[in-house]
């Protein structure tokens, strides 16, 4: 196993993180949650602008100071195809989303992620686990794109870092309706740590369609930063926005972006 697929792995088995405190309780306070959730956003962000999208860019002009167009067209070309993969998942994949998307599975608008009332919330909250798993291929191949960059690993892990504390806070959105339904805090700790193996298989992918050409890596790293941010600005922050901790969300997002600023200072 390479480097960038076991930094995947630890990063994905971090969801399991999330569901830990349900094996001792049945909620958290919502604050905390968010906060957190804001934390991972910040890490997200800056991962893939400082991190991603920042060497993407790298290099930009050619050998005699002009801008070298055709590499542009490829990191413009690359964000475009990861945003519009993130969007698309987003449309065809139902799944938990903070109020106001009628269209996606889970709970109506204003209610909160733990409560549970019909009868069919057992297949929905087996619905939540399934697809917040399929919705982190996206970060797993960020992970592996970073991974694939010559002598950058650190990209990569900091990749991690940020994806693994998101993964925590999904741990958390995954574990709460398990749990409110009665499933077994065991057997719900299991059910989320495994959803995080398609990281890993994501991670190796990324880092073959990066490694696969030194041409083809602007497009990857900016597929990867592409995906991220939308997922970030679509899923995470709204979701921690929806129930009146703002403030606390925002602090969070402000020191997850301090933290991988710091961190790929020290790395780099």
């Amino acid at each position: 196993m390479g480097a960038g697929t076991l930094a995947a792995a630890i990063s994905g088995l971090a969801t399991s993180l999330g569901a830990l405190p349900f094996l001792f309780v049945r909620d958290l306070p919502r604050r905390a949650y968010d906060g957190i959730l804001g934390l991972g956003a910040g890490l997200m962000l800056a991962a893939a602008t400082l991190g991603l999208l920042g060497e993407a860019v790298h290099d930009l002009r050619a050998d005699d100071g002009t801008l070298a167009l055709g590499r542009l067209a490829l990191v413009v070309l690359g964000f475009g195809v990861g945003v519009g993969v993130a969007a698309a998942m987003d449309r065809f994949i139902p799944h938990q989303h903070a109020g106001g998307h009628h269209e996606h599975l889970g709970h109506p608008p204003g209610h909160d992620v733990h409560d549970v009332h019909d009868h069919r919330a057992a297949r929905q909250a087996y619905a939540v686990v399934g697809a917040l798993s399929l919705h982190r291929i996206p970060e797993g191949l960020a992970i592996g794109a970073g991974f694939a960059i010559p002598g950058s690993s650190h990209l990569g892990i900091i990749l991690a870092v940020a994806v693994g504390v998101q993964n925590a806070c999904e741990g958390v959105v995954m574990s709460a309706p398990l749990r409110q339904l009665g499933i077994p805090a065991r057997r719900g700790f299991v059910i989320v740590a495994l959803s995080g193996l398609t990281i890993p298989v994501a991670a190796l992918l990324g880092q073959m369609l990066a490694g696969a050409a030194a041409a083809s890596m602007p497009f990857a790293l900016a597929l990867a930063g592409g995906t991220l941010i939308y997922v970030t600005s679509n899923e995470i922050i709204p979701e921690s926005h929806s129930h009146g901790n703002e403030g606390t969300a925002s602090g969070g997002l402000v020191l997850g972006f301090l933290m991988t600023m710091v961190l790929e200072a020290i790395l780099h």
